[in-house]
């Protein structure tokens, strides 16, 4: 049994996915608030497995976006990670949290994914979709101003996410579906380590 578990911790909400036999369908947890307890974090993971009648121990593998975003949820996100992948003997993996967001829309085509930056900003990059899984990103990670987003797009970002005027596009799944989605198409881990983007604003420059 290959049962795969996504922690989503870089943004404006907690998201938790499972998915694998005995599940039809990826199960999906989202909390809106803004707090990133780990308490809250595991009782959601506790709540899918007892859900899908399994143990923990049949988990396979925890991915779980590494930032940019949150500093906050993406040390609480990468720490119940690897808890997790050391108490249950798991495999962890690691994506950059703008490409899972990438990955929630079909192509062919072009998107700019979003995560949360600092006020009125956010951190942002371009990625070219085909009928591959996996999306390639076409520009450096920038900083950028709320007020400049119009200009460029369409965007994708979580939905409690401000992105002021600009264009955005529906996903059609969720950014642990997305997480999933990347691992399946084994896609190479990432460090599993925090991806901070830091230093003055850059408005409209890359970082």
């Amino acid at each position: 049994m290959s049962l795969t578990l996504s922690i989503v911790t870089c943004g404006p909400q907690m998201e938790v996915a499972l998915s694998g036999p005995p599940l039809k369908a990826t199960s999906v947890i989202r909390l809106g608030g803004v707090r990133r307890r780990s308490s809250l974090l595991l009782a959601a993971v506790d709540l899918l497995i007892e859900d899908a009648d399994i143990a923990r121990e049949e988990l396979s593998t925890v991915i779980v976006s590494r930032g940019p975003g949150s500093f906050t949820g993406i040390r609480s996100g990468l720490a119940t990670a690897r808890g997790l992948a050391a108490a249950l003997g798991c495999r962890i993996l690691a994506y950059d949290s703008l490409m899972a967001q990438a990955a929630r829309i079909d192509g062919p085509g072009k998107v700019w994914a979003a995560q949360p930056g600092r006020r009125g900003e956010v951190y942002a990059r371009e990625f070219v979709l085909d009928e591959e899984p996996v999306p390639e990103p076409t520009t450096d990670l920038e900083i950028l101003r709320l007020a400049d987003l119009p200009g460029r797009g369409p965007w994708i970002g979580a939905e409690a996410l401000p992105l002021g005027e600009a264009r955005r596009m529906a996903p059609v799944r969720s950014t642990g579906e997305a997480l999933i989605r990347l691992a399946d198409a084994g896609l190479v881990s990432q460090d599993i380590e925090p991806l901070y983007v830091e230093g003055p604003a850059i408005h409209g420059g890359r970082v």
